[in-house]
Parts: structure tokens; sequence; C-alpha cells
């Protein structure tokens, strides 16, 4: 799933102990960084789902200023385990159902 690939290449950059990235722009300018967001923007992103991500860290950024890696990794996490639901045969309406009944509750 692509967009569990890109919550798990963002994952090492968070805490005190996360990992910096670098980043080579398209015109080969390097950039260091552990900003969720600045790292997701960087990325050449094409499938529609990890392009989600993209938009959950920038919606984050948007709105906090802070907390795009722990947003992207819980977006990540909840739709890992919507697929272990799905292959053992339960609806995604379900599921959704289920997400926004634990949202309310939170």
């Amino acid at each position: 799933m692509a967009a569990k690939i890109v919550a798990e290449a963002i994952k090492t950059s968070l805490g005190p102990r996360g990992m910096d990235k670098m980043l080579v722009d398209s015109l080969g300018d390097v950039s260091i960084t552990n900003d969720g967001h600045t790292i997701l923007k960087e990325m050449d992103i094409q499938h529609p789902a990890a392009k989600m991500m993209v938009e959950v860290a920038k919606a984050q950024d948007d709105e906090v200023g802070d907390g795009t890696t722990t947003s992207v990794i819980i977006a990540g996490e909840l739709l890992s385990k919507a697929e272990e639901l799905i292959e053992k045969g339960i609806h995604p309406t379900v599921i959704i159902d289920g997400y926004r009944k634990a949202a309310e509750r939170a």
C-alpha cells in the first residue's frame, strides 16, 4: 500500500532521536530536515493514496504548525489496520463507521 510506504518513509524522523533526511531537489540543491511536511513536499508522489498522506501533513501544518509526522504515521496505521479488516471480509463502510465513532469518543 503506497500510503503505508509514505508513512514508513518519514517514521524514522519522529522524536528526539529522529533521523534527519537529506533531500536533493531537481536542481541538485541539498537540504537536511526531519520535518515530515517538508520531506513529503519534496517527494515526487504519484499514487492517489500516497498523495492523501501529503494532504494530511499539509492540513496539519496549516492548522497547527506542528505534528505533521505524527499525523501521517497515525493515518498510515489507520489505513494499514483498515486493510487488515477488509482482508478479513469486513466491508469498508463498517470500518469507516467504526473510525468515526472512535473519533467522536476521543
